[in-house]
């Protein structure tokens, strides 16, 4: 029998004798779909998006429950509808866990960042989601749609089979002509109602992006328009520290109450301390392509490879440029950063070459013995880079066990409001330990090139920040949690060569910035000059414009809470 042959009466047997399957495959599906009327491009209201995606799950229960049951009429057929039931719900459940806590479902982010993802990083990261998993049962949601369920079951079960199939039947025709008219009001979207069908055509698109910079790699092009490069070399070493997860409000320099920066706080008044940068993207690819390309956080097409590179710029410029990285060199797909600092002078990563290496996690100190070596190469000129692991899941393991300063006593004295339980409080304490570390190897690296005659200036900041029990009881990443310290650090060598440059630095402190400005801020710094260089993107510059920043390639909706 096929979905031909089936009469009304036919159908309506079908879906009332499978009325509880269909039940579960109705909210299965609601979780399939629910994250597509939160989609940017959505402008409905909200309460016809509350009626959309009810009935739309509908609809693809209905088709889901008549196609099952035609398949578990045979032998052959039932594995094959229980094994399409099993990868539906699990595709369903990942797209509500993945949306619920960190902002998006199965996208093509979501399947980058996995496949970008070491089986190290996914072992440090499973603790972390299941205790957001957990924190959710301090809420009354859990319970609330565990009473609704039960209630719907019960009706369900006392329903008869007239009013049961009317119900379902007028629900999937809506659904039907919903998703029709959806489709008619959106470009986007549409696709992404089959969540195999956007699986896979996200799975193809990252899989294409692979190829796409292993060709590029293979054969990067040289920087266009070399010959438009020159320096004034004002400063003779420049040191670039990419820290990683460290959210600006956990650092007591901006204001935290714990005490988690004391050296910083301790030489305030020797740095430039920035009070409102972002960065461009709410995880570390994201951010990496933009922080070493000159890819605005506005741009919104190709990848950071297709933009000059700031490691061809300052090569071109005469310094001899040095990355220095405690991640990995390549997950499971081609790594942003590992590709894009390819042409470096010097590359040392001293954690791991790839994510089989079992020596994979280091503290970040272990950066210190290259640092110096760099310093004290005999170039002129020297750009140095240093990647770190710095807050990076799971938070305990970043520091060695001296640094293990703050406790859950500490967490849960200080902040009373967030209603922290043990487990919750141990976690964050390892996090704000995890900044106080990297405190001290900002306090080890400054502390070389502090009494240097060699002009000298450094730039800190974390590639994005993180969410540690700080807002909705979770931990995880996302578009609202992208605020950043950003602290400049130029010697004495450097502040009596470049008075000017010190006196923009000081007025800079308070205006808005994008991480991925970061590299017009070098260029200015150095008083390097590159056809690429756009005053307006400069903090530094006269010309700099104060415009709605960009993370995640969507307007930043937060913009106006910094003001």
């Amino acid at each position: 029998m096929t979905l031909r042959n089936l009469s009304l009466s036919r159908i309506s047997d079908l879906l009332y004798s499978h009325r509880y399957l269909w039940l579960f495959l109705w909210i299965i599906s609601i979780m399939s779909v629910f994250d597509i009327t939160c989609a940017s491009y959505c402008d409905w209201p909200a309460w016809l998006c509350v009626i959309y995606t009810p009935v739309v799950a509908a609809f693809k229960a209905t088709v889901i429950t008549l196609a099952a049951a035609l398949l578990l009429k045979h032998r052959i057929g039932r594995p094959i509808a229980w094994i399409l039931i099993f990868a539906y719900t699990l595709l369903s459940l990942v797209n509500l866990v993945s949306y619920a806590f960190y902002g998006f479902g199965i996208t093509r982010k979501l399947i980058l960042i996995l496949a970008q993802t070491t089986p190290n990083e996914a072992a440090e990261f499973m603790p972390g989601l299941l205790l957001n998993i957990l924190g959710c049962l301090r809420t009354p949601w859990p319970y609330i749609s565990i009473a609704a369920i039960s209630l719907l079951a019960w009706l369900t079960r006392r329903a008869s089979q007239r009013m049961f199939c009317l119900i379902t039947g007028t629900a999937s025709v809506l659904g039907l002509v919903a998703a029709i008219v959806f489709s008619i009001c959106f470009t986007s979207g549409r696709t992404a109602h089959l969540l195999s069908a956007r699986t896979l055509k996200y799975g193809h698109e990252v899989m294409q992006w692979h190829r796409t910079y292993t060709e590029l790699a293979s054969k990067k092009p040289e920087l266009p328009d070399a010959g438009s490069v020159s320096s004034l070399h004002l400063a003779d070493n420049v040191i670039v520290v990419i820290g990683e997860s460290a959210s600006r409000s956990h650092h007591s320099l901006y204001g935290y109450p714990l005490p988690t920066t004391p050296f910083m706080e301790s030489m305030a008044d020797s740095l430039f301390v920035f009070t409102d940068v972002i960065a461009s993207a709410g995880n570390t690819s994201g951010n990496m392509e933009r922080i070493l390309s000159f890819k605005k956080d506005d741009a919104t097409c190709g990848d950071g490879l297709r933009y000059p590179l700031l490691i061809d710029v300052f090569n071109v410029a005469g310094y001899r440029t040095f990355w220095l990285s405690n991640q990995e060199r390549t997950g499971s797909v081609s790594n942003t950063s590992g590709v894009m600092v390819m042409n470096a002078s010097v590359i040392r990563y001293v954690g791991a070459e790839n994510s089989e290496d079992a020596l994979a996690v280091k503290y970040d100190e272990v950066l210190l013995k290259p640092f110096s070596e760099a310093v004290a190469d005999s170039a002129a000129h020297k750009l140095i880079m240093l990647h770190l692991l710095g807050s990076h899941t799971e938070y305990s393991h970043r520091y060695p066990a001296e640094f293990d300063i703050f406790t859950a006593d500490d967490e849960t004295r200080s902040f009373p409001s967030l209603n922290l339980d043990g487990t919750m409080a141990r976690r964050r304490a390892g996090y704000d330990n995890s900044i106080r570390y990297t405190d001290y190897i900002l306090h080890e690296i400054i502390g070389k090139i502090r009494h240097s005659t060699e002009s000298t200036v450094l730039i800190y900041f974390s590639d994005h920040g993180e969410n540690v029990y700080d807002e909705g009881g979770v931990t995880g990443r996302g578009g609202r949690f992208v605020e950043v310290p950003f602290i400049i650090y130029a010697n004495d060598a450097y502040r009596r060569n470049n008075a000017e440059i010190i006196e923009r630095l000081r007025d800079a402190v308070s205006k808005p910035m994008s991480t991925a400005s970061m590299v017009h801020l070098l260029l200015s710094v150095t008083g390097t000059g590159y056809s690429g260089y756009d005053p307006q993107s400069d903090i530094l510059s006269d010309d700099y414009r104060i415009r709605p920043r960009y993370v995640d390639e969507e307007i930043w909706p937060y913009e106006h809470t910094n003001r």
